[in-house]
């Protein structure tokens, strides 16, 4: 793992002479070059993470305007990008406004539409392996009643038709939002961001946020543009199977029991209205 020294070290190769002003997580750091200007350095942590980031800023963050970061220059060898830096903080909860899931929103909206609708004869397919990838993942903590509910909810998705897919963010949530200081929402961190459907860019803010809020869920509707359709709010639900996966296995293997309750949550709302 790449230290912040050594990461600041291969900021300099890119930025010029650079001073560390914060490390934010494990591999992402934040610096002041000497030329002038802050950037957010990351260095990902595979080729599949790295060459998504680097896509979608290639291609789909310029639809969000000033409210993305810009990328400034790449390391495609050791999988390290340098971004502009964002003013502004992740929302704690009490700013989780319905005037933040409003702008947030916009920005979703203008990010689905970033590249036109494409056909997704494969998605199915996907789906299935992986499912089966993560469920294998997650097997020490499900039950039997679990792997039902599961595997009902994730039957029902395609029936009767998959519909077109475009660019997505796919973990779109609060702590990948930042306010600035006038209120305004910008969204970061692109690293799984690929064509998909864009029902799964609000399954974790209908599982995670909008229970007992539908005031978020509203004023986040209306910065969207639309309410959901009946089949998009069915596949928005079913979708939720396999977020629910995904937070169980990566809580058991990172031990974090925030993720795998989480997880376990998304089960019980499943398993209420199955």
């Amino acid at each position: 793992m790449t230290d912040p020294v050594s990461l600041q070290q291969a900021a300099a190769g890119l930025l010029g002479p650079c001073e560390l002003i914060a490390v934010l997580a494990g591999k992402v750091i934040r610096v002041e070059a000497a030329s002038g200007g802050e950037f957010v350095v990351k260095q990902h942590l595979n080729r599949t993470l790295h060459e998504r980031e680097v896509h979608a800023y290639h291609h789909w963050t310029t639809a969000l305007g000033p409210f993305a970061p810009v990328l400034i220059a790449v390391d495609d060898a050791a999988m390290i990008i340098a971004n502009s830096a964002l003013p502004g903080a992740s929302p704690n909860p009490s700013g989780l406004t319905p005037e933040v899931y409003r702008q947030a929103g916009v920005l979703l909206r203008r990010f689905h539409k970033a590249e036109p609708p494409a056909a997704l004869p494969w998605y199915l397919g996907w789906l299935r392996e992986r499912a089966a990838h993560w469920a294998s993942r997650a097997e020490p903590l499900l039950t039997p009643d679990d792997r039902a509910i599961i595997r009902d909810h994730l039957a029902a998705v395609g029936q009767p038709d998959i519909p077109s897919g475009g660019p997505c963010h796919l973990d779109f949530q609060p702590r990948n939002w930042l306010i600035g200081s006038p209120g305004d929402v910008s969204v970061i961190d692109f690293e799984h961001a690929r064509i998909d459907l864009p029902a799964r860019d609000l399954v974790r803010l209908r599982f995670r946020t909008w229970p007992g809020r539908p005031d978020l869920r509203d004023a986040f509707l209306e910065g969207y543009g639309r309410s959901l359709s009946p089949a998009e709010d069915r596949l928005t639900w079913h979708l939720g199977a396999l977020d629910a996966l995904t937070a169980l296995a990566r809580g058991y293997e990172n031990a974090d029991p925030e993720l795998a309750a989480i997880g376990r949550d998304t089960l019980r709302q499943l398993r209420k209205e199955a």
